[in-house]
């Protein structure tokens, strides 16, 4: 009888044995897994930010609002996406705005590429997670455990240190006096059509066809184009309007100058139906085009 129950006991310990190795080969494998995918995550996240820092930039400069005081507003740069994963799968399908421009935007038509689609993404997320569980929060002074829902704030710090890092080393191309001032000029214009009830939408900064401003009103659909000059506004900006009312199907092409427009441009304006107008005319947009 004893002999029978060492036997069994000794079943049982190498049975145990068993499963604590199959265990241990599984979380080391598992472990190995999630190593990979946050590696994968991380160095896929910070290369395409760092292929289209530039471009981040300047759609960072665009989306900005500054008021007359200096104050900054990035909401429109920063968004609002849903966080869960289910409300995302929902808000992208019925197209929703919250994922037409900013960073929202930069992260469903690049940074998901690279990850086949989202379940990819947020497999690979929870990963990072898993092995690197703590972050320091900025915003409470303190530590803690890294969430699921903090996916989008993590890519928008990642973004943000980038461009921060463009401004204050000066380095992007267009980063100077003249594209701040035009940017300013182009919210300026598009605030007093605003107030005079037009809808108005901003083109994506990459790609815009030589259109600022796409302004609707009734059965319009006005292509502005925002030109904050020292000197007279040549043919060049003309033809790039006339191409871009083209591309984006409006009704009219529009080009505003502060400092007014050669005689050439003033020629060839007429010659392809372009509205030459200055800041001031834009209240009255509606009427001059009538």
């Amino acid at each position: 009888m004893s002999d029978i129950f060492i036997i069994l006991v000794s079943l049982l310990f190498l049975l145990l044995i068993t499963i604590i190795r199959a265990f241990l080969i599984k979380k080391r494998k598992n472990n190995l897994n999630n190593a990979l995918n946050a590696n994968y995550f991380l160095e896929t996240l910070n290369k395409l930010i760092n292929q289209n820092k530039y471009n981040l930039l300047e759609e960072r400069i665009r989306l900005k609002v500054v008021d007359a005081y200096g104050n900054e507003d990035l909401t429109k740069w920063i968004g609002n996406p849903p966080l869960e994963v289910r409300l995302i799968h929902k808000s992208i399908n019925n197209g929703s705005k919250r994922f037409k421009e900013g960073i929202p935007y930069f992260w469903e038509k690049v940074i998901l590429k690279e990850f086949s689609d989202q379940d990819s993404f947020f497999k690979k997320w929870d990963s990072y997670r898993k092995i690197n569980p703590i972050i320091n929060d900025e915003i409470i002074g303190a530590s803690r455990i890294l969430e699921h829902e903090d996916w989008f704030i993590f890519i928008a710090s990642q973004i943000e240190k980038t461009c921060l890092n463009l401004i204050e080393n000066n380095t992007s191309t267009k980063n100077n006096e003249n594209y701040k001032k035009g940017i300013i000029f182009e919210n300026h214009c598009m605030e007093i059509l605003k107030k005079n009830g037009w809808k108005v939408k901003e083109t994506p900064i990459t790609g815009d066809q030589g259109v600022d401003l796409i302004a609707s009103i009734d059965n319009l659909r006005i292509c502005i184009q925002c030109k904050n000059h020292k000197k007279a506004v040549g043919n060049n900006a003309v033809q790039e309007i006339s191409a871009g009312k083209l591309y984006w199907k409006g009704t009219h092409a529009v080009l505003v100058s502060k400092s007014g427009f050669t005689k050439s441009a003033q020629k060839l304006a007429r010659a392809n139906k372009v509205k030459l107008i200055n800041e001031f005319e834009l209240k009255d947009l509606e009427n001059l085009l009538i």
